[in-house]
């Protein structure tokens, strides 16, 4: 997402491989491949990440499933993610999964609350609803 002639989308990324949840799975079986990239997911067993629970620490982007399961994903850096509009974060807010592939404001913004992720800026013009977060 580029506001004012800045962008930062893929700034200092760190992709590593995990095998997808069954959460991943069912819905690019169903949906295709395509679908479940650039979605957010969160650790969700040993070596395997999925879309979690909402309220769950956001730990990465998906950037590419693969037919055996497996998908690369973004760990680290500055990545574009869908929002939920009705609890888009402002800038500097932490955000979690909400369980679906999108990011939302975590609930407590404090010390105890916050997770390794938070919103760099936000989008939310009519059906846009983008969020740039930096994942660290």
């Amino acid at each position: 997402m580029s506001r004012g002639g800045l962008d930062y989308e893929g700034a200092g990324a760190l992709n590593l491989t995990y095998q997808a949840a069954g959460s991943v799975s069912a819905v690019a079986l169903v949906s295709g491949a395509a679908f479940v990239e650039g979605k957010a997911v969160t650790a969700t067993g040993n070596g395997q990440m999925g879309f979690g629970s909402a309220g769950d620490p956001l730990r990465g982007i998906i950037d590419k499933y693969e037919d055996d399961h497996n998908m690369t994903v973004q760990v680290k850096g500055y990545r574009t993610a869908s929002g939920i509009s009705a609890s888009l974060p402002s800038a500097n807010d932490f955000v979690c999964v909400d369980g679906a592939g999108a990011v939302s404001k975590v609930a407590v913004q404090t010390a105890a609350g916050r997770g390794p992720a938070y919103a760099v800026s936000v989008d939310n013009t009519a059906s846009v609803n983008t969020v740039m977060v930096f994942i660290g």
